[in-house]
C-alpha cells in the first residue's frame, strides 16, 4: 500500500469511529494527530502500526478517548458568538417562564459539544444574572463533549485570561474567583452544570440514561462543521427527536446548511439564523419580531392536548391476539418521526390491543405521550399495560424515565425498584436510582446503587450495547458512572 492508500484508510475509520471527517488536505495533520495518541498508550507509531491499530474492528474505551483527545479541537472562550445568547436572554426564557409559571417549572438545555465549559458556564451565568425569578425552578444544563480531556478540564472550572475576551469585567468578578494566575467559576454556577461524554455520531440519544430527552434548548456550535454530510443529517434528525415541540436548536453561523437542516423551522433574529422544531419547513426564513405571546402559546398547547378516545384506551386492556399485525409494521416509528404523535399513540394502542408489547414499542409510546404533555391520560394508559403479566424491567425503566422528566421522582423510584424486582442485573434502572438518590442527597444509597452499575458492567463485553439505552455501550455506561463515583 502507499502513503495516500494508508491516509485514506486512517481518514475513513477516524470517521467511522468518532464521525470526524479529514479531507486529503488535512491528511498529514490528521496522522501527526494519531501519532501523538499512539505515543500516550506506548504503541508503534510508523504509518502501517497506526493503520493496523485504527483497522482493528473495535477499539477499547481509553483508545477511542486517546483518539478523541488528540483529533479534536478544543478552542473556545467565554459568551462566544452574542447574537445566540441575546436569542436565549431576550427571547427563549422569557417565552419559556410565560409558558411554564406555576405549571411546569423546568427548563433544560444541551451544550452538545461542550469543549472544556465555557459555552455551558456562559448559559449558567445568563440563567443566574438575568432571571432570578426561577431560582427554585428545575433547571438542567448538561454539557457533553466527545473529549474526556475537555470533559475532565471543564469540571475543574479553571481558565486562564484567553477565556475572557469577551466578557464584562463584571461578569468575571462576580462569578469568578482568582486560583494562581487563572479564574476558577464559583460553586453555585458549577453546580448547575451536568457534565458527560458523549459520541455524537453514535446512537445514544435521545435516552434517559444520558438525560437528552426532552430538552428545551440544544446549542451545538462549532462541533457540526467537522462531520461528513451524512452523519450532519443524522445528527441533526436525533437533535430534533431530543426536542421539545416549539424546541429550539442553536448552531453556528457558520455551519447554516437548510439541506442538512430541513427538518427545522428556520428562525432570523437580529443578524443571525436559527432553528426550531416546528412543523413547518427550514426552505422560509421566518423573522423573529418577538415570539408568540403567551396567550397563542397557550392556545396551541390546549389544541395539541386532544385526549385519544375512550374506545382507544378500552382496547388496551382488551388483550386480543392476532396472528399478524397491520400493513405497516413500522408505522409507529414513523408517525413519531414526522413528530405526527397523536397518530403514533392511536397506532402503539392498536398494535398492544394486539398483544404486540415490547419495549421499542413501549419506549415510542411514552415518548409521544411526552411529547403531548397528556399527564392524566398516560398515566391510565402506561398503568394499565405495567399491570398486565407482560410487564418488562425494561418497561418499567422507560416509565420511570418519563416519570423523571415530569420530576415525579417518588413514582420513579418506585418503578425502578419494580425494574430490578424483575431483573436485579438491569443496570440502566441501578443507573437512574443511583441518580435520584444523588439528587435527594442519599449519598450512601447513590453509591450502592453506581457501584452495583460497575460491578454489573465489568461482568459484560465493553463493546455490547445496553438495551432500552438507545445505543450506549457498556463501556460508556462504565465511563459515565465512574466519573460520578471519582465526583463522590
Amino acid at each position: 500500500m502507499t502513503h495516500e492508500d494508508y491516509y485514506f484508510d486512517i481518514s475513513k475509520r477516524i470517521t467511522h469511529i468518532l464521525g470526524l471527517d479529514f479531507q486529503p488536505n488535512q491528511w498529514n495533520d490528521m496522522v501527526r494527530r494519531v501519532e501523538d495518541a499512539a505515543k500516550v498508550l506506548k504503541m508503534e507509531t510508523g504509518i502501517e502500526s497506526l493503520h493496523q491499530w485504527i483497522s482493528r474492528e473495535s477499539l477499547a474505551s481509553h483508545e477511542i478517548n486517546a483518539l478523541s483527545d488528540h483529533l479534536t479541537i478544543n478552542e473556545t472562550y467565554f459568551f462566544r458568538e452574542t447574537t445566540a445568547l441575546e436569542l436565549l436572554k431576550n427571547e427563549i426564557i422569557p417565552a419559556l417562564i410565560r409558558e411554564r409559571r406555576g405549571r411546569n417549572e423546568q427548563i433544560k438545555i444541551w451544550s452538545a459539544g461542550c469543549s472544556s465549559g465555557e459555552e455551558p458556564y456562559t448559559l449558567a451565568i445568563i440563567l443566574k444574572e438575568y432571571f432570578p425569578e426561577i431560582a427554585n425552578w428545575e433547571i438542567t444544563i448538561l454539557a457533553t463533549d466527545i473529549s474526556t480531556r475537555a470533559v475532565q478540564k471543564a469540571l475543574q472550572g479553571e481558565y486562564t485570561d484567553w477565556s475572557f475576551r469577551n466578557t464584562d469585567d463584571y461578569i468575571r468578578n462576580k462569578y469568578f474567583t482568582p486560583s494562581g494566575k487563572n479564574l476558577r467559576i464559583n460553586a453555585e454556577i458549577k453546580k448547575m452544570i451536568s457534565f458527560s461524554y458523549l459520541n455524537l455520531s453514535k446512537n445514544g440519544y435521545p435516552s434517559g440514561a444520558t438525560h437528552t430527552e426532552q430538552v428545551d434548548v440544544i446549542f451545538c456550535r462549532n462541533v457540526m462543521m467537522y462531520f461528513p454530510p451524512q452523519i450532519i443529517k443524522e445528527v441533526s434528525a436525533r437533535f430534533r427527536s431530543c426536542l421539545v415541540d416549539e424546541g429550539w436548536f442553536i448552531t453556528s453561523q457558520v455551519e447554516l446548511n437548510d439541506l442538512y437542516f430541513s427538518n427545522f423551522e428556520r428562525v432570523q433574529y437580529q443578524n443571525g439564523i436559527f432553528y426550531r422544531k416546528t412543523d413547518k419547513p427550514a426552505g422560509k426564513t421566518k423573522p423573529l419580531y418577538a415570539i408568540a405571546p403567551p396567550e397563542v402559546v397557550v392556545a396551541k398547547a390546549k389544541e395539541r392536548q386532544k385526549p385519544v378516545s375512550e374506545k382507544s384506551i378500552k382496547r388496551v386492556v382488551a388483550q386480543k391476539p392476532v396472528e399478524k399485525s397491520d400493513a405497516n409494521d413500522s408505522a409507529p416509528a414513523g408517525y413519531f418521526q414526522r413528530g405526527e404523535y397523536r397518530a403514533c399513540v392511536e397506532s402503539c394502542l392498536l398494535r398492544v390491543a394486539r398483544g404486540e408489547l415490547n419495549n421499542n414499542l413501549f419506549a415510542v409510546l411514552i415518548k409521544s405521550y411526552a411529547n403531548l404533555g397528556h399527564p392524566e391520560e398516560e398515566n391510565e394508559v402506561l398503568t394499565r399495560i405495567l399491570n398486565t403479566n407482560r410487564a418488562t424491567a425494561g418497561m418499567y425503566y422507560l416509565y420511570a424515565s418519563l416519570l423523571i422528566e415530569r420530576r415525579d421522582w417518588d413514582q420513579a423510584e418506585i418503578c425502578l425498584k419494580r425494574a430490578l424486582y424483575l431483573n436485579h442485573n438491569h443496570i440502566l434502572s441501578h443507573l437512574m436510582l443511583g441518580d435520584i438518590y444523588l439528587k435527594s442527597e442519599k449519598g450512601d444509597l447513590a453509591i450502592k446503587h453506581y457501584g452495583n452499575v460497575m460491578k454489573i458492567a465489568n461482568q459484560l463485553d465493553e463493546n455490547d450495547t445496553v438495551p432500552e439505552s438507545d445505543g450506549l455501550t457498556v463501556g460508556r455506561i462504565k465511563e459515565f458512572t465512574r466519573s460520578i463515583l471519582n465526583r463522590l
